[in-house]
């Protein structure tokens, strides 16, 4: 895009050069192009967010429905959309009860195919390095609360 706007700015200084008129016109048409390409992106920018915040995710410490300790995060996802998902990538986050500051942070991704309406669930592992210095020797998942956030959905086709 760079290159794109590189060029248009030496194509239209040059016809200033040689012909004002030309010149003027040159940039009255960049100027109706970059509106257009704004408000464009604009819209899709906000189409997109619509799409992403109709996909709801929590998570939870379940000894119940997580038995393997090896993934003993609940992960909850529920596809508002009209179309079926094929990838979520997410953090997850934890902060121990009654404190502020985040203790843990790890960016994972699930491949699960959600259909419409749908909700899924699946047990994640916590990434040994997602801890904030000093790491604790032992974790306890439930004394922490737990928060995901979705950074990008892929939708099937």
């Amino acid at each position: 895009m760079a290159w794109v706007a590189a060029i248009a700015v030496l194509v239209i200084g040059l016809s200033f050069l040689l012909n004002r008129r030309l010149g003027y016109i040159l940039l009255a048409a960049a100027f109706v192009a970059g509106c257009g390409l704004w408000w464009y992106s604009s819209q899709q920018a906000e189409k997109s967010g619509q799409v992403k915040d109709a996909v709801a995710a929590e998570a939870s410490a379940d000894a119940a429905s997580c038995p393997d300790p090896a993934a003993p995060i609940l992960v909850q996802f529920s596809n508002g959309n009209r179309r079926a998902i094929a990838r979520i990538s997410f953090s997850l986050t934890g902060r121990l009860k009654g404190h502020s500051s985040v203790a843990y942070r790890g960016y994972l991704r699930g491949d699960k195919i959600i259909q419409p309406g749908q909700t899924s669930q699946t047990c994640f592992g916590l990434l040994p390095h997602g801890f904030a210095a000093p790491r604790p020797e032992t974790v306890v998942v439930g004394d922490y609360d737990w928060v995901v956030d979705i950074s990008l959905v892929d939708f099937l086709n």
